[in-house]
């Protein structure tokens, strides 16, 4: 079954250097497919979003997606290389399991109500 995650980003401050973040409602569990970022059209275009799973005391917090210079809606297929036992990259790529609460950070924005809508697709565990 695929969860959608909805978050939505205030921002706040100066045109320019606004910044904002949202975490997911609650945690999530399995793998990331997809990530959709709506960007409002009012958003500069310098802005930056960082989209994480946030660490907890079970594991590092996961990049998902970090895009500088852009409010260009984007859809974006996070996925890692596979490695064998000795560290050695393979050929292949696989969706990035996550487990916790995802977070979207917006930088060098203007002030808006809705900077981004980001939208999470986790096929669930």
């Amino acid at each position: 079954m695929i969860l959608t995650e909805k978050i939505q980003v205030t921002t706040a401050g100066a045109d320019g250097s606004a910044l904002g973040n949202k975490s997911s409602g609650h945690p999530v569990n399995g793998e990331v497919v997809a990530i959709y970022v709506d960007w409002s059209a009012s958003a500069p275009g310098t802005d930056r979003i960082v989209i994480t799973c946030e660490s907890d005391d079970n594991h590092p917090a996961i990049t998902l997606y970090d895009k500088t210079a852009s409010a260009t809606d984007a859809w974006v297929y996070p996925s890692v290389q596979l490695t064998d036992t000795a560290g050695t990259g393979k050929a292949f790529y696989v969706p990035i399991s996550v487990s916790g609460t995802i977070n979207a950070a917006v930088t060098l924005s203007n002030a808006l109500a809705v900077a981004a809508t980001v939208y999470v697709y986790v096929r669930e565990r």
